[in-house]
């Protein structure tokens, strides 16, 4: 990254930037913090990944998708620079979408650019920037066979984000995360925001909480699920800590922009009667949180509970699965279409479940389900971001566009 990023002038330093890590929630948040700084006047990149149906949701300028043309071109260029500096065959796509990303950002001139680390942080292609401010949301156990199979191992690979003299903030809980941070935050001298202690939220109703950090602010977040509490005092932490390295944003901008926040694919409803969830759960702990929110959104057992699962092979399918079969009827297992898709014969003989179907591309398993529901009755699809992607194309009339990665 640092060879191409140099063949290509160093597009990262012609922007500020913030950088967000974490196991889950970093998408969230960094659409949190992205929206409040559109909203307080400033030209504001966004990359995240992956995309839900089309390759240009990864990279945003004031909230708009990269055009084709842009991608056209700047990937001719990037495709002529890694050729011309003999990094054919090093580079992966993300590498090439993250400095594709960047190169844009320059040329657009951005005020700041908002970057969510695509996996664990020490070693992640985005981990080339020099940001004004970090974060790190929830930890948990995802991707072990890359990053280590215990939460101390994760968190030590996240860490690799927090910079020297940087204020980090920090969302996680465990004690023995918190340590990790804490000692490679006081050896770099950056300043560390805690939530729960640096930061508190008050009141747990959903979309509602009072904030308070340096400010204290009551905030109406349309990001449904008692996680995305959490995550929204990651991203004030984060504001506050602009406002004080002098980014302007008034305190009606930050309360605006955060209510304007969207992010879909995370307990997206795309229909209600019948109900349809779309939530990228793709590990435990994302699954646990869903499991929460669907206990509180229908406490009473309304009519028949579908879940659609699809899920990658190198996730822990029995941690996805566990939480969300006591709440289902009816399990239909599918495969995202991509090559890390897990085969549901597989997956079923391995979870020991009997699923009610077992089709292997998900538009045949929203057209079985979707004929057979009844209009009270409930369906979640879920297990992974790709699958989330293809139901939106489906409901839609569209198709996902390739690359997948």
């Amino acid at each position: 990254m640092e060879r191409l990023l140099k063949a290509l002038g160093h597009p990262q330093r012609q922007f500020q930037s913030v950088h967000i890590g974490g196991t889950n929630g970093k998408g969230s948040t960094a659409a949190i913090v992205a929206s409040v700084l559109r909203q307080g006047g400033h030209r504001t990149g966004l990359y995240t990944s992956p995309h839900l149906i089309h390759f240009s949701e990864r990279i945003r300028v004031c909230g708009t998708p990269i055009s084709e043309t842009a991608l056209v071109r700047l990937t001719q260029r990037l495709r002529s620079v890694v050729e011309t500096t003999g990094l054919s065959g090093a580079i992966t796509f993300f590498e090439l979408t993250t400095a594709m990303a960047f190169v844009y950002f320059a040329e657009e001139k951005v005020d700041i650019a908002v970057v969510e680390v695509g996996l664990g942080g020490r070693f992640d292609a985005t981990n080339v920037l020099s940001p004004r401010v970090s974060a790190i949301t929830h930890i948990d156990l995802d991707h072990e066979q890359f990053l280590g199979a215990t939460l101390l191992n994760i968190a030590r690979e996240k860490a690799g984000i927090i910079k020297q003299e940087t204020p980090v903030v920090i969302g996680a809980s465990q004690p023995e995360v918190l340590a990790c941070f804490e000692g490679i935050a006081d050896a770099l001298h950056a300043p560390l925001l805690r939530l729960g202690r640096e930061m508190t939220v008050q009141g747990d109703a959903p979309g509602q909480f009072q904030y308070r950090g340096i400010a204290t602010w009551d905030i109406q977040c349309p990001l449904p699920g008692r996680h995305q509490i959490r995550n929204c005092a990651v991203a004030l932490g984060v504001i506050e800590q602009l406002r004080r390295r002098g980014v302007q944003l008034a305190d009606s901008d930050i309360l605006e922009g955060v209510r304007q926040t969207r992010w879909d694919g995370r307990l997206s409803t795309i229909r209600k009667d019948p109900l349809i969830l779309l939530d990228g759960a793709h590990n435990p702990a994302g699954a646990r949180a869903l499991a929460i929110y669907l206990a509180e959104v229908d406490p009473n057992r309304r009519g028949v509970h579908w879940l659609i699962v699809g899920i990658m092979q190198d996730k822990d399918a029995e941690g996805i699965v566990a939480p969300l079969v006591p709440w289902a009827d009816e399990v239909v297992l599918t495969c995202p279409h991509v090559s890390r898709g897990a085969d549901p014969s597989r997956l079923a003989a391995s979870l020991h479940l009997s699923p009610a179907a077992l089709l292997s591309h998900p538009p045949d398993a929203m057209a079985y389900v979707a004929s057979r529901l009844k209009p009270e009755d409930t369906l979640v699809i879920t297990g992974s971001l790709y699958l989330v992607g293809e139901a939106v194309a489906h409901f839609a009339g569209s198709t996902p566009s390739l690359p997948r990665g």
